[in-house]
């Protein structure tokens, strides 16, 4: 195709591939200082929608860009009164909890060293005697391994990150600009999206911006699921704890919202500092913690699941798993967190784009709809974007 193509065109091609190049070597080189404005698009990303509602039903006779900022406005100003409301009422108490935690934990653990062999000793027993010992040992020298990887993760990936981060003067800088910066975005973010797409060819408009939806379609709802599983998580083993009885209730639960990020693994992770903390303190109680938090997990799966990710993410366990190990291998901390989404990304451009360019293509439309309604496999794949895109 470059053949093809004239003088002027290769030139500017290769002008245009050059100042992605310095683009991508300038964002490198300023990664640190950039923090916060990959915090702030990840933040004004989750808004979004929000914003775009409000403009709507906001619009009467002011003019566009005028709602636009309204709109903007009066997000801030209900975002700012979440978390003030979060500093002042939830995490004073969780702070305080925190300090009891660490001085009780020397307490904490000669409870636990006495009282879990003998709630654990006939579990250990049956499965000495159904595993072989070749196997059992493979087991432990892969779980081991496992939890020093993630220990090492988390010391590199996140302590020395903080300290190196957040302590630079372009990061505070950052933190101070950001605010101002998403507003600009947020109000302007139509006109920039027009004006993006102005810059793609004729051709390859349509492809460009299905494209761009699938990616927001799994994007917006992993952000905005992922905060409402955390919190419905975080809050309903909080109350649990609480009915319950147990100690550090509030924290236990916030924890559990905060591993809850984590794919596959993040419910199991979740439920151990609250066993942990049921053993030490109240043993009697234990099965019943254990029973909340395999309840909880059903309401997450078979509730709260269905509703906030609508089957963006129907990807099988087995996959998930591979993708978790790829992703923690490659990205540490930030591949757990994001495999899944990346994952999601990679098969639904894959299949788009095998449509649009298999011998008998779809139009961008039809292989749009096809690659959103896979779940229902009983109609072929251009009737079934063909009866989505009429309707």
């Amino acid at each position: 195709m470059m053949n093809h193509w004239s003088k002027r065109q290769r030139a500017r091609a290769l002008i245009t591939i050059a100042l992605l190049l310095l683009l991508g070597w300038l964002l490198y080189q300023a990664r640190r200082a950039l923090l916060p404005f990959l915090l702030g698009s990840v933040f004004a990303y989750i808004l979004l929608p929000f914003i775009n509602w409000l403009d709507d039903h906001v619009r009467r006779s002011l003019s566009q860009r005028v709602v636009r900022g309204v709109s903007v406005l009066i997000a801030y100003v209900l975002t700012l009164l979440i978390i003030y409301a979060i500093l002042t009422s939830v995490i004073p108490p969780i702070g305080v909890q925190v300090g009891s935690l660490i001085q009780r934990l020397p307490y904490f653990a000669r409870n636990v060293y006495h009282a879990a062999p003998a709630l654990v000793q006939d579990w250990l027993d049956a499965y000495n005697r159904v595993v072989p010992e070749n196997i059992r040992l493979a087991l432990q020298h892969s779980f081991e391994n496992t939890i020093q990887s993630l220990l090492r993760t988390l010391q590199t990936g996140i302590f020395k990150g903080i300290n190196v981060v957040f302590t630079t003067v372009s990061f505070v800088l950052g933190l101070i600009v950001v605010p101002l910066w998403m507003f600009y975005i947020l109000r302007d973010e139509p006109e920039i999206r027009t004006q993006f797409y102005g810059l793609v060819p004729n051709s390859y408009r349509e492809d460009v911006r299905n494209i761009l939806r699938l990616i927001d379609g799994v994007l917006g709802a992993y952000l905005r699921g992922q905060l409402i599983l955390c919190l419905s998580v975080a809050i309903l083993t909080t109350i649990g704890l609480l009915i319950l009885g147990i100690d550090f209730a509030l924290l236990l639960g916030t924890i559990a919202g905060i591993f809850e990020v984590i794919p596959v693994l993040g419910p199991l992770l979740g439920a151990i500092p609250a066993l942990l903390v049921t053993l030490a303190t109240s043993p009697s109680r234990l099965l019943w913690v254990a029973l909340w938090a395999v309840i909880v997990q059903q309401i997450e799966n078979y509730l709260l699941v269905p509703q906030v990710a609508r089957g963006t993410f129907r990807i099988h366990p087995a996959l998930a798993i591979l993708a978790l190990v790829i992703g923690s291998e490659v990205a540490g901390i930030w591949g757990v967190i994001l495999c899944l989404p990346i994952t999601a990304i990679i098969r639904d451009v894959t299949r788009y784009l095998y449509l649009r360019l298999s011998d008998d293509p779809l139009s961008p439309e039809e292989a749009l709809a096809s690659v959103r309604i896979q779940a229902r496999p009983s109609l072929s794949v251009t009737s079934r974007a063909k009866d989505l895109w009429k309707k």
